[in-house]
């Protein structure tokens, strides 16, 4: 029996691809193993240093494959969408450039009965129809949907995975339940845009009534929410009503605003601008009282003027963030933001990063030490130097602060326990 090794890079929706490569891989008669002699690196295009971090990362495995140590390596996901053409002559080494619409075929293109097509327009959309293995303890993310249908000046994701495009509440509803006789105990919803959900579809938006779905799924004890763009929040106020009024929903919401300047936001194509910024933060905070709502905002953007910076600045020291991601831009080709006037230098840049991230730090110590004395959900994950260790309701995998208690927990349940202090890294102490 032949084994595979998959790296996957970049973020969960590409994880889920990975996984879904996984299942193909083992009902076809493979063996995953962290050595195998086939090598799928599914790759992240989104921005510079992950196409560095791609690149790097085939050109070792290429020289592993040179020196006998593994026998094919196959190139996957967003980095073939992106850059199919420069990949086909940095690596003709390769066996396989591997674009979306193939990742249903990639095992017979693997075992040579296929040749890879890389569409401009990929179709391709995770569903029940194909085999997945979650790689993931006592969560998993469930993919609702593909691509985007916004057109932010600074993404290229549209170009990359296509319109935005609905799987169905049935099959959505049918994988969280498979996942949850596995033991899962949290699903954490993940699309390009959550907003955008059912529209292409049904005609209409349909998130709170996939939410109300969900939520009758017997196992499950969270719900998460990730990427609601705040226009799409301000648009669908059903979507915080479902948030508010079902039990397994947690209070949590990433809402990636980007920028509080309205001149900036024009300039991102951002739609409903300010205006829906301050709607949905107006409606989320009204109806869920003490929810963390986690950002991402973007410094150094093409016209970025100081007191652009200084609004943003502002804005965010007197906002509700419990959890703020910062980055610089990124000029990337193929963005629509990439030939526009006004571009930033690198160390302002870095300047206004550094502002931003102490803020950051400043809002998540705030939101923790606020929790001190109070109860809260919590599931443990693991343990590790004498501390049970996981993840509270207000934290998402991988990105958010965690929770320790020395009291014993079985881990993947959840549980409620009082918050005695906040450790100088940032997580809750829980007894």
């Amino acid at each position: 029996m032949k084994k595979f090794t998959i790296i996957s890079l970049g973020c969960p929706k590409n994880l889920v691809d990975s996984e879904i490569i996984m299942g193909q891989m083992e009902e076809a008669g493979y063996e995953y193993s962290e050595d195998g002699e086939i090598v799928i690196i599914n790759t992240c295009g989104f921005i510079h240093p992950a196409i560095q971090e791609s690149e790097g990362e085939i050109r070792h495995q290429l020289e592993r494959k040179e020196r006998g140590e593994v026998e094919k390596v196959i190139i996957a996901g967003c980095l073939v969408q992106r850059k199919k053409q420069e990949l086909l002559n940095l690596f003709p080494e390769a066996d396989a450039i591997v674009g979306h619409d193939d990742i249903p075929g990639i095992v017979e293109i693997i075992e040579g009965k296929k040749k890879p097509r890389i569409s401009e327009n990929p179709r391709y959309l995770p569903t029940l129809q194909l085999p997945r293995i979650v790689s993931t303890d006592y969560y998993a993310y469930i993919k609702i949907g593909e691509g985007c249908s916004r057109r932010c000046a600074f993404c290229t994701i549209p170009s990359i995975r296509g319109n935005f495009r609905s799987r169905t509440i049935e099959d959505i509803v049918e994988e969280v339940r498979e996942i949850a006789e596995m033991g899962i105990r949290e699903v954490v919803l993940v699309a390009q845009d959550f907003t955008l959900y059912g529209i292409d579809i049904y005609g209409e938006n349909r998130s709170a009534q996939l939410l109300e779905a969900i939520n009758e799924v017997e196992g499950i004890r969270w719900i998460r929410i990730m990427y609601a763009h705040p226009h799409g929040v301000a648009q669908n106020p059903q979507i915080i009503d479902a948030m508010a009024s079902l039990e397994k929903v947690v209070p949590y919401i990433e809402l990636p605003v980007q920028h509080a300047s309205e001149r900036v936001l024009r300039r991102m194509n951002r739609s409903g601008g300010k205006r829906a910024v301050l709607q949905s933060l107006e409606l989320i905070t009204e109806k869920l009282p003490g929810i963390a709502i986690r950002t991402e905002v973007i410094v150094g953007f093409p016209g970025e003027e100081q007191e652009d910076f200084e609004e943003l600045v502002a804005f965010l020291k007197d906002s509700p963030f419990a959890r703020i991601g910062v980055f610089p831009y990124y000029n990337e080709p193929g963005s629509a933001s990439y030939r526009m006037d006004g571009q930033v230098n690198e160390r302002e840049k870095e300047l206004r990063y550094e502002i931003v991230r102490r803020i950051a730090e400043e809002k998540l110590m705030e939101f923790q030490r606020g929790l001190e004395g109070k109860e809260v959900e919590f599931m443990v994950e693991g343990f590790e130097g004498g501390w049970f260790h996981g993840r509270s309701l207000y934290d998402a995998p991988q990105v958010d602060a965690g929770i320790k208690t020395r009291k014993a927990f079985r881990p993947g349940e959840v549980h409620r326990g009082r918050v005695v202090e906040v450790s100088e890294d940032r997580d809750l102490i829980i007894e």
